[in-house]
């Protein structure tokens, strides 16, 4: 073999073991879901299983202990977790998502988050950004960002962040200076805001800061280009940003919840006689059709996205700079497979009946996932428009498009 060969094979091997590792813990993770949906948030148990197991590390990069996972493999491991338990492969997401935007700090800001623990737990929210007010040494962030899932586990925070000048937003060539900055998480306050229909578990609170200090070496432009830290020289922090995020852990978790939605379908057809009918719904052509069209829906959004994420990788690898009409097809990948499996679900729930309108049934739990996963601003109906912007000769109206 030659040193390229040798290390295809060294990646192919660890890429199986971690695959193999998410296969053996996902039916543990299965029996605390319903506890921790009660509690809105995951149980140490499931965090802890997680961490050993090294899939709070997959996008650290490996010179500080991660593993800098292909992002094929890490997209298979979220769909692995997340048919057992959605919430615990979403703290997956918020984690390595993270870490992937955190390659953008430079060698003394991303020592100090993961040079002494590989597996620490980064979480993250851009949107609304806070305010970042220039001071001596760095700045002080102040404002308040919902949805910042897993919060409560967190040491450290990322947001998005305005820079400030005499009180306003400082302008580059006519446009708001916009970083990314890391805050303690002890620093910050969480404001209990998470009552939702589904992802219960997430801990998707509010996060405020009030003066908190951040210093430079934990501030990065929010830019597309930028120089790697040593740490961070790999293709995987190349990556595109929107197959990084929400392509590798997103909506993996909505093809997890439609490959279990029309799986629950067919444990029941044998059981359910529908008003007005003496057979089961096993024979009626309606069912059998929602059944075949979710199917096909779920099937064709999982080899949309594996081949996109291949292909980007691919590409990746080689040193390809991608256009940003290629980028914003990886956009229209990223909210298509999200809408069709939520489309599967939902045929899958109307195929149902009435079964389906008990909290006690798994399929009316899927649904009620699928329509808080369906609803993510990188992955919704309106990113339809974003990836067909360039195209039409427009900027995208989401920055992180040509990141």
């Amino acid at each position: 073999m030659n040193t390229n060969e040798i290390l295809e094979y060294t990646a192919a091997a660890k890429a199986a073991d971690l695959l193999d590792t998410a296969r053996r813990i996902a039916p543990t993770l299965a029996a605390r879901v319903e506890s921790e949906e009660r509690n809105r948030q995951l149980s140490q148990e499931t965090i802890h299983t997680l961490r050993t197991a090294g899939l709070y590390r997959m996008f650290v990069p490996r010179s500080l202990g991660g593993l800098e996972t292909d992002p094929l493999t890490a997209a298979r491991a979220v769909e692995e977790i997340a048919r057992y338990n959605p919430a615990a492969a979403w703290s997956i997401m918020v984690t390595s998502t993270s870490a992937w935007w955190t390659s953008r700090l430079n060698d003394e800001g991303i020592e100090e988050l993961y040079g002494d623990d590989a597996d620490t737990f980064t979480a993250g929210t851009f949107h609304p950004p806070m305010l970042a007010t220039p001071v001596d040494g760095g700045f002080l962030i102040n404002g308040r960002s919902p949805l910042t899932s897993n919060v409560r586990e967190a040491k450290w925070i990322c947001v998005a962040a305005i820079v400030m000048e005499n009180g306003k937003p400082k302008q580059v060539d006519g446009i708001p200076q916009v970083i990314g900055v890391c805050m303690k998480a002890s620093e910050c306050s969480v404001e209990d805001t998470w009552y939702s229909i589904g992802m219960k578990a997430t801990d998707s609170n509010d996060t405020i800061a009030n003066n908190v200090f951040v210093p430079h070496h934990r501030a990065f432009p929010l830019d597309p280009a930028r120089e790697h830290n040593s740490h961070c020289s790999g293709p995987l922090y190349r990556f595109p940003a929107i197959l990084a995020g929400p392509g590798c852990f997103i909506v993996p978790v909505a093809i997890a919840l439609a490959a279990n939605a029309t799986e629950e379908l067919l444990a029941i057809i044998d059981s359910k006689t529908p008003l007005g009918s003496m057979s089961t719904i096993k024979h009626r052509g309606t069912v059998q059709r929602k059944w075949g069209m979710a199917e096909a829906r779920l099937r064709s959004a999982r080899a949309y996205l594996h081949h996109t994420i291949t292909d980007a990788w691919d590409k990746t690898k080689r040193g390809i700079t991608l256009s940003a009409g290629e980028r914003a097809t990886m956009q229209l990948a990223v909210a298509h497979v999200n809408q069709t499996c939520f489309q599967a679900v939902d045929l899958v729930y109307s195929a149902a009946g009435s079964t389906a309108v008990y909290t006690r049934s798994k399929i009316s739990r899927y649904f009620l996932d699928a329509q808080v996963v369906r609803q993510h601003g990188f992955a919704n109906e309106s990113r339809y428009e974003t990836g067909a912007q360039p195209t039409f000769g427009l900027p995208p109206d989401l920055p992180v498009v040509v990141f």
